[in-house]
């Protein structure tokens, strides 16, 4: 009779263990098919990912060749010619593409700062400091940019070395040597929580190129015209900027010709303010922008490209390409 009494706790225990198992299997299985899953999206999107690229290699040589063709055809850069016009959105099979291609010279060159001939120097510090004042920064602005690029450990006035740097968590040194992005400017000392509408003016206006480079006067921000001497105003900037996409430039002496006629001022004094080393009609860097999305996987890509002659011949080389965070 115990023995009877015994039996039905002990099938219960046995169908609770059975029921145990079916769920742990279920959540087994539950998790290979999850794994199973993801593991697949994941290889699409890698795949999708590297034929994105494959897309944008395709562009960058596209543009390598206008860029090519057009100094072959002339002299000068402007805002009228092809180069210059957005590309796309123009749809492919499984995807679209869009492009912009941007002359960086166009812009002010902060490791322009580090100008090897001192009188040249002090030049473009003016205008650095000018663009500052002119666009409401920190007055820190100039010097803080000075003491990151120049080579010694010694802080000017309103500047910072590694000394302010060491001092914050996490720690890190002055660079000491040219800025390679200009997203190194949030490392500088107060500026690491600059308002999001003013990153936006600085990244239009700025740029970090790998050597000192003139300002293209046919494509120069409006901005960045205004910093270039204490004398020209905004009327005379915004009539050049409407002149030039009619007539621009053909050779700087055109842009010169221009400012006598506007400002009223000697030639010989307006040449000195703006000699030939400071300003061009021409430009080697430009930025590529490329939007490319091709099923899930949707990607914004910069590159850096240099227009240079040498030997005789035309180069178009990459100098810097990364994944761009339009965020």
């Amino acid at each position: 009779m115990l023995h009877n009494h015994l039996k039905p706790p002990q099938q219960g225990f046995a169908l609770l263990t059975v029921l145990m198992i079916v769920a742990l299997i279920a959540m087994m299985g539950s998790q290979l098919l999850y794994e199973q899953y993801t593991g697949i999206k994941r290889s699409g999107h890698m795949l999708h990912q590297a034929q994105s690229f494959a897309v944008q290699w395709g562009v960058e040589s596209w543009v390598k060749t206008g860029l090519k063709r057009d100094k072959e055809a002339n002299n000068n850069d402007n805002l009228v010619e092809i180069w210059a016009e957005p590309f796309g959105p123009i749809p492919y099979e499984g995807g679209e593409i869009s492009a912009k291609l941007i002359d960086l010279n166009r812009r002010l060159n902060l490791n322009n700062m580090i100008e090897p001939n001192a009188s040249q120097r002090r030049v473009w510090e003016a205008v650095l400091k000018r663009y500052v004042k002119q666009n409401a920064l920190t007055p820190r602005f100039s010097e803080l940019v000075m003491d990151w690029v120049d080579s010694n450990d010694v802080p000017m006035p309103y500047g910072a070395e590694s000394n302010t740097y060491l001092l914050l968590k996490p720690a890190y040194s002055a660079a000491d040597h040219p800025m390679v992005m200009l997203s190194e400017l949030r490392l500088l000392d107060g500026l690491q929580r600059i308002e999001h509408e003013q990153w936006l003016v600085l990244q239009q206006d700025l740029t970090t190129l790998p050597k000192v480079t003139k300002i293209n006067i046919n494509t120069a921000e409006r901005r960045v015209l205004l910093a270039l001497t204490p004398w020209l105003n905004e009327g005379i900037v915004v009539a050049w900027m409407a002149q030039r996409l009619n007539e621009p430039a053909r050779k700087v002496n055109d842009f010169i010709d221009f400012l006598v006629e506007k400002s009223g001022l000697p030639r010989s004094e307006i040449k000195g303010d703006l000699p030939d080393w400071m300003i061009s009609v021409e430009s080697e860097y430009f930025l590529l922008n490329t939007q490319v999305n091709y099923g899930e996987s949707q990607q914004g890509i910069s590159a850096i490209l240099m227009r240079k002659a040498e030997q005789n011949q035309m180069d178009i080389r990459v100098l810097q390409r990364w994944l761009r965070d339009d965020g």
